[in-house]
C-alpha cells in the first residue's frame, strides 16, 4: 500500500465534535448500530451500583474522574473501557490484530501530539478510511456524554485503547521517534554529546599520558621534579579528603516539605529500563504496587527489549495493574540504559518523574516525599536525589564494602554538596526530575554510560538546583568480583565521557558552574578518577623503588599522603555506616587498602574500553544478591456483601442529604450508632470509609444551615 501520511487531515476532533450540530447516524449496514442517548455515565455500563460507589469514593479521595479512580483501582480494564465506549457509540471495537493491516494518516513528525490528542484518521487494508478513537478514562466519559455529535465526522469510528493507538503510532514512525531519541541532544547541543569516538580515543591517550609522565616523574625525574610531582598529588589527595571530611561534620538538611493531600499531588512517572531481567521484574513490579503514591496519578513504564523475550514473559506473568504500561523498544541505536530512556521520555505524562532499575525497591512514601519537596522548592529546584543503600550488605567482604561505600556516598557526600548549593553527580536511579527541566536539558545522553552524571552537570550548568531527600531505595550490591568490576569500570568510563564533553569547553563550563562549582567537578568526578588512576602508579613506583634498594626522596611524603588519605576515607565511609544504621559491619573497612587497588584496576580497565568501545554498556547482572524475597504488591483490599450494602446505603444517604438538607439532624444523630454497629458487625476499611464521608458531609450540612429562632 502507498504511503497514507497525507491523505487525511481532518481538523482535532474537539472542534469537529463541538462545532457541529448533533446528525444522527444512519444505521451501519455492516452490523453497527445507532448508540443511546440515554445520557448515563459510561461508568454504569460497567461497574455494578456497589462498585461504582467504591469508585466514587477513590475519584473524591484521588481528584481524578470515577471511570479513571475504577481504571487505576483494577475494577476495568482499558479493553473494557473501549468496549463500552464502541457499543455506546455503535462504532466498531479495534482488537490487537486490526492494527496489523490500518496506516495511520498522519505526518510522522507530528508523532508524538497524535499519541497525546487520542485518536487518528487511518487507512484500512481495503483503502477504506475512518478514525481510530483511543481515548483515556476520562474523556471516554465526555465522549460518551456527547455520542451523537461524534457520529458527525462523517467518517467510521473505531475505538481501541489508548495502547493500541501508541503502538500503531510508533510502529509506523519508528524511524522519526528513534532518530529523536538517539540523535536529538547531538543534533541540538552537539557540545554536549558524547556520541563522538575520536574524542573518546583521545581522551583515553590522554589520561595514559598524563598517568605515565607522572609515573615517570616519580621514577626517574631528577629531585625537584619528583618532588614537586609528589606534592602535586598530595595536594590532589588532601583536597579530596578535605571535602569528604567536612561533609562528615556538615549536619544533613534535606530540602523542606509541603504536605499535600492526594488530590493535590502531581501525576508521577516512573520509568524502568529492563534488560535480561527475568529473575527480578516480579520483585519490581511488586515494590511499585507497594508504593503509596495514589494509582491514579502514578504513570509507570516498563521499557523492554524486542530481543529480550525471557523477561517479556516475566513481565506479563506477573500481571502488573492497568498504571503500569510496557513498552517495547526496537533494537536500535546504542544499547544502552540512557538510549531506553530517551525512547520513553515522550510519552511519559506526569509532571515529575523519577527512574529505577530491575532491582530497586524504593521506600513505599519516597514519591510523596519528594512530590512535596518539589512542593516546597522554588521554581529552580529541578531535581531530588534519593538515598541508595545495599540490601545484601552481609554476603561477602566485598558487599560490606560496597554497603559503606554507597551510605558514604548518598548519606554524606552529596547530601552536604546539595545542602551548599553545589552540583552532584546524580546516582543512576532514584533521581527525581520536574520533567520540564528534565526535557529542557536535552534529557539523557544515549552515549553516556554514566548518564546520571552527566546529566547532574547538565543541570547544574543550565541553573537548576539539586537537593536530596532522605527515603531511601534500597538496591543489590554485586556480590562477584567480576561482576563488580564490570559495574565500576563502567562507571569510571562514563566519567571519563563526562570530562571529555565538558572539556570542549573549558572555559563556558567554568563560568555556568562558578568557581565553587568547577571545585565540586574537581572534586567529585576528576579527583575520584584521577586518584584511581594514579594511585596504583604511585604504589608500584614504591615498590619498585624498595626492590631495587634505594628510597627516592619522595617516599616518605609519599608514604604519609597514603597513610592519611586511607585513614581519612575510613573515616568517612565509617560516618557513612553511622548514617545508614550499618556500623555493626565497620569491620570491612580494613580491606581499604586493597579495595583502591582493585578500583584503580577498574579505573584502568575502563581507560582501556574509553579506546575500544566508548559506548559499550557492560550489564550488570542482578538476582545474585541475598536480599529480601520479595514481596507481592498487596491485592485490592477485598470488599465484602456487608461492605458492598453499607457503601451503597451511604451513597443513598448522601443523595438524600443533598436534595433534602432539612434531615442533617436527624442523620448526625443515626449514623454514629452506624458506624458502631458497622465495625461490630465486622466491616472493612471501605465501608468504614463511606460513612466516615458521609458523616463529614452530614457535619457540612449543619455548618451551612441558618440557626433556628429562639
Amino acid at each position: 500500500m502507498r504511503s497514507v501520511d497525507h491523505v487525511i487531515r481532518p481538523p482535532p476532533i474537539a472542534e469537529r465534535v463541538f462545532r457541529r450540530a448533533p446528525v444522527r447516524a444512519r444505521p451501519d449496514p455492516r452490523g453497527a448500530t445507532e448508540p443511546p442517548a440515554n445520557g448515563r455515565p459510561l461508568i454504569d455500563d460497567l461497574l455494578q451500583p456497589h462498585r461504582r460507589s467504591l469508585a466514587e469514593l477513590k475519584a473524591k479521595a484521588w481528584g481524578v474522574a470515577p471511570l479513571h479512580a475504577a481504571l487505576a483501582a483494577g475494577m476495568v480494564t482499558e479493553r473494557q473501557i473501549a468496549a463500552a465506549l464502541a457499543t455506546r457509540l455503535g462504532a466498531f471495537l479495534a482488537e490487537p490484530h486490526h492494527l496489523e493491516d490500518m496506516l495511520a494518516a498522519i505526518d510522522p513528525a507530528d508523532w508524538q501530539r497524535t499519541i497525546a490528542r487520542g485518536y487518528a484518521p487511518v487507512v484500512l487494508a481495503g483503502g477504506m478510511k475512518a478514525v481510530l478513537l483511543a481515548p483515556g478514562a476520562a474523556d471516554a466519559e465526555t465522549i460518551a456524554a456527547n455520542p451523537q455529535r461524534l457520529l458527525s465526522l462523517g467518517l467510521p469510528i473505531i475505538v481501541g485503547t489508548p495502547a493500541d493507538l501508541s503502538d500503531l503510532v510508533r510502529r509506523q514512525c519508528r524511524r522519526e521517534w528513534v532518530a529523536e531519541a538517539v540523535g536529538g541532544l547531538a543534533r541540538d547541543r552537539p557540545e554536549a554529546s558524547a556520541n563522538d569516538r575520536r574524542l573518546m580515543r583521545r581522551t583515553a591517550w590522554i589520561a595514559m599520558v598524563i598517568v605515565l609522565l607522572v609515573s615517570l616523574a616519580l621514577a626517574l625525574g631528577p629531585g625537584g621534579l619528583s618532588g614537586a610531582t609528589g606534592a602535586f598529588i598530595g595536594l590532589i589527595v588532601l583536597g579530596w579528603l578535605g571535602v569528604r571530611l567536612v561533609a562528615s561534620v556538615l549536619p544533613v538538611r534535606p530540602v523542606p516539605r509541603h504536605p499535600l493531600s492526594d488530590a493535590e499531588l502531581p501525576v508521577y512517572s516512573i520509568l524502568c529500563a529492563l534488560h535480561r531481567e527475568e529473575t527480578v521484574v516480579a520483585g519490581l513490579i511488586g515494590a511499585l504496587g507497594r508504593l503509596t503514591y495514589p494509582r491514579a496519578r502514578l504513570d509507570i513504564q516498563l521499557i523492554l527489549e524486542a530481543d529480550d523475550p525471557a523477561t517479556l514473559a516475566a513481565v506479563r506473568a506477573a500481571n502488573p495493574p492497568a498504571h503500569i504500561r510496557t513498552l517495547i523498544l526496537p533494537p536500535d541505536g546504542p544499547r544502552t540504559k540512557p538510549k531506553a530512556l530517551m525512547m520513553a521520555l515522550p510519552l511519559v505524562r506526569g509532571d515529575l518523574l523519577t527512574v529505577y532499575d530491575a532491582e530497586d525497591r524504593p521506600d513505599p512514601g519516597q514519591l510523596r516525599e519528594a512530590a512535596e519537596s518539589f512542593a516546597a522548592g522554588d521554581e529552580r529546584l529541578g531535581c531530588l536525589q534519593a538515598p541508595l543503600l545495599i540490601a545484601n550488605p552481609r554476603d561477602s567482604l566485598l558487599t560490606r564494602f560496597f554497603a559503606a561505600d554507597y551510605a558514604a556516598q548518598f548519606l554524606v557526600l552529596l547530601p552536604a554538596l546539595a545542602r551548599l548549593g553545589l552540583p552532584i553527580p546524580l546516582g543512576g536511579t532514584s533521581n527525581h526530575f520536574r520533567v520540564g527541566a528534565l526535557r529542557a536539558c536535552g534529557g539523557w545522553d544515549p552515549f553516556n554510560v554514566t548518564e546520571d552524571a552527566d546529566l547532574g552537570f547538565r543541570l547544574a550548568r543550565a541553573g537548576w538546583r539539586i537537593g536530596t531527600i532522605r527515603a531511601p531505595t534500597w538496591e543489590e550490591a554485586p556480590p562477584r568480583f567480576r561482576i563488580w568490576l564490570g559495574q565500576r569500570s563502567r562507571w569510571f568510563k562514563g566519567w571519563l565521557q563526562t570530562l571529555a564533553v565538558l572539556g570542549r569547553q573549558p572555559r563556558q563550563v567554568a563560568a555556568d558552574l562558578g568557581i565553587r562549582g568547577t571545585l565540586a567537578l574537581m572534586a567529585t568526578l576528576a579527583g575520584s578518577l584521577g586518584l584511581a588512576l594514579v594511585h596504583p602508579a604511585c604504589i608500584a613506583g614504591l615498590a619498585a623503588a624498595l626492590l631495587a634498594g634505594h628510597m627516592p626522596p619522595w617516599a616518605g611524603a609519599l608514604a604519609l599522603v597514603v597513610v592519611a588519605g586511607h585513614a581519612g576515607a575510613a573515616l568517612h565511609l565509617a560516618e557513612g555506616l553511622r548514617r545508614s544504621g550499618q556500623l555493626r559491619i565497620v569491620a570491612c573497612l580494613v580491606i581499604l587498602p586493597v579495595s583502591w587497588l582493585l578500583i584503580g584496576i577498574a579505573a584502568w580497565r575502563a581507560v582501556w574500553q574509553l579506546h575500544r568501545s566508548p559506548f559499550l554498556w557492560e550489564k550488570t547482572a542482578h538476582g545474585l544478591g541475598s536480599c529480601a524475597p520479595p514481596q507481592a504488591a498487596p491485592p485490592p483490599a477485598e470488599m465484602t456483601e456487608l461492605d458492598a450494602r453499607i457503601i451503597g446505603l451511604a451513597a443513598r444517604a448522601e443523595q438524600v442529604l443533598r436534595a433534602k438538607q432539612h434531615l442533617a439532624p436527624a442523620m448526625a444523630d443515626h449514623l454514629p450508632r452506624v458506624r458502631l454497629d458497622a465495625l461490630a458487625m465486622g466491616a472493612g476499611p471501605l465501608a468504614i470509609a463511606a460513612l466516615d464521608q458521609c458523616q463529614r458531609l452530614v457535619a457540612a450540612g449543619l455548618a451551612g444551615r441558618p440557626r433556628s429562632a429562639p
